[in-house]
């Protein structure tokens, strides 16, 4: 689908956009909605580049507090998010989103390789108003490894990462790939001939970024799926935050809590969410007060308190530049 110029005059419906899952069924949770409910504004696209090879692209705006889920197999998937933030989830995994800079109104992209070995649940949650900018990959195992050459050096530490389910590294994508991100939403409408070369000059250029910032990064790339003393110690974790409400919780005092030393928390949390231990205590709290929000109807002094924030000016502003948008657009 053709991303128009005037984004806001171009609507897609409730089956266009299970249209785009092409072949992945999809399960609506809600809302309830016919199939010609216009349910985004601003438009979509796929693209299958070649077998094993595909690109999804989106610049739309949610008009619905909308969450899907479907099924998705084993394969590699390159991100590149330019603006905006939803729920977003492979499994236990949850896919990086930009970040939003209040002072300078900035977003800050974020890309990312990560792989899957097995079939695993995606999910996507999103609230009304929340407009989103982004181009994905997917890649299977067979299309990657057929592009090694016969002794070829990357070829072990790319099968290495390839077979380590919900392996994952993220980075601030450069300007040009940025720009190329930016040519693959805004393609002009061409001959299907043309249109194709277009698009799959550019998904090579990302794909290009993305296996050299691996190549030279990868002893940075976070493990995969947490084992089941992870995930013991993980839902303590989450336990204790959750019982934790009118003050900041530190790093330290969750660490105690946890009975681990920091240094053991930083390489869990890091390990399975990509994350520090301050900016996972700090996304967990502000997740809670939105959901408070969202679903409790409670007010922003409230929500700061739930968040551990004395000050609903400091909560407001941490929560918009948490999620880009504030506290009220979501009440």
């Amino acid at each position: 689908m053709f991303v128009p110029t005037d984004l806001h005059r171009h609507y897609v419906t409730k089956e266009e956009l299970i249209d785009q899952a092409n072949e992945r069924p999809v399960r609506w949770l809600g809302p309830s909605l016919s199939t010609n409910d216009e349910v985004l504004r601003g438009a979509i696209g796929f693209l299958k580049v070649d077998n094993g090879l595909s690109v999804h692209y989106s610049n739309a705006e949610d008009l619905h507090d909308l969450k899907i889920e479907s099924e998705c197999g084993p394969r590699i998937g390159v991100s590149i998010f330019l603006e905006g933030e939803v729920s977003a989830y492979v499994g236990r995994y949850r896919i990086p989103m930009p970040t939003y800079d209040e002072k300078s109104h900035n977003w800050t992209p974020v890309m990312t390789v990560f792989a899957q070995t097995g079939i695993e649940t995606f999910v996507r949650q999103a609230r009304r108003g929340t407009r989103l900018k982004k181009v994905t990959l997917s890649i299977s195992h067979e299309w990657l490894f057929s592009q090694f050459g016969p002794g070829d050096p990357s070829f072990v530490a790319f099968k290495d990462f390839a077979e380590e389910h919900l392996a994952n590294l993220s980075w601030v994508p450069s300007p040009h790939a940025i720009g190329l991100a930016e040519q693959i939403i805004a393609a002009p409408r061409k001959s299907s001939f043309q249109y194709r070369l277009y698009i799959t000059a550019r998904v090579y250029g990302l794909l290009e970024e993305a296996f050299q910032h691996f190549t030279e990064n990868r002893t940075q790339v976070a493990g995969g799926a947490p084992d089941s003393q992870d995930r013991h110690k993980l839902l303590a974790i989450e336990t204790y935050l959750g019982q934790q409400r009118g003050h900041w919780v530190t790093a330290d005092a969750l660490s105690k809590a946890a009975g681990m030393s920091a240094n053991t928390l930083q390489r869990l949390l890091t390990r399975t969410y990509g994350l520090s231990t301050s900016r996972f205590i700090r996304r967990f709290m502000l997740e809670r007060s939105r959901e408070a929000l969202e679903r409790d109807a409670v007010t922003i002094s409230e929500a700061a308190f739930i968040a551990g924030y004395s000050s609903p000016a400091n909560f407001s502003t941490a929560f918009k530049r948490e999620f880009g948008l504030s506290p009220k657009k979501v009440m």
